[in-house]
């Protein structure tokens, strides 16, 4: 404990940090920073001190990684997330699971396919819609088992909860607004492209090494990871 603190004190404030981030991480969104410290009402070094206890306590008693989210325009902000993926997804009710299924959906998509601009694993609002539709899954239509918000998901819900990037992009050629999709950072920590690799091949029940440019970014030349 750093010289002038209150050992006791900074534990209260730690319990109390872990209390909300608990309260706070079910819906997914980032937390901010200034609104933990004014809810709370801890300040300074003190809310350092006892932020960086709670991210500890919170990584060894429930497997729970804070981490900062990069870039962010409204202040500090950081995500939650689990350690054991598959005991986190013992923890998710019908509806949860039905979105984490559309997402890798998604997601898959997103790696598999790639493009050139604005990101190479990106791709138009446009094509995604064309490529759900080819699943039965309507942009604007309620789906028997997404439910009727599959489009609110895909522009609101995913990308507030950074596992998508909506990034608006007007062509000065032709003043089109497009809308493009990629990972967001919380996709990027907490799905191991190689296994979304691996299991969308077994999906299509293709060997991975038909899909040749992303067999080279996902194995590159390390003969022992590489799969048949």
């Amino acid at each position: 404990m750093e010289t002038g603190f209150d050992v006791g004190e900074a534990a209260s404030h730690r319990n109390e940090i872990i209390t909300y981030i608990l309260n706070g991480i079910s819906n997914k969104l980032p937390l901010k920073e200034k609104d933990m410290s004014a809810t709370l009402n801890i300040k300074g070094r003190m809310f350092n001190v006892a932020f960086q206890q709670a991210k500890l306590a919170l990584q060894e008693t429930y497997g729970i990684v804070v981490t900062d989210v990069p870039d962010t325009r409204s202040g500090k902000a950081f995500i939650c997330y689990n350690e054991d993926a598959a005991k986190c997804h013992l923890l998710y009710d019908e509806d949860q699971l039905r979105q984490l299924t559309l997402l890798f959906i998604v997601l898959s998509y997103l790696f598999m396919r790639g493009s050139d601009a604005p990101d190479k694993n990106s791709t138009t609002e446009e094509d995604l819609i064309h490529f759900l539709s080819g699943l039965r899954i309507t942009f604007d239509s309620c789906h028997e088992y997404f439910g009727a918000n599959v489009k609110k998901l895909l522009t609101e819900t995913f990308v507030k909860q950074l596992y998508l990037k909506r990034d608006k992009v007007i062509s000065d050629i032709d003043a089109e607004t497009k809308f493009y999709y990629s990972w967001g950072y919380r996709a990027h920590v907490e799905f191991d492209k190689k296994l979304v690799f691996e299991s969308t091949a077994k999906i299509l029940k293709k060997p991975t090494k038909i899909f040749v440019a992303k067999y080279k970014e996902i194995y590159g030349d390390d003969e022992n990871q590489m799969q048949e």
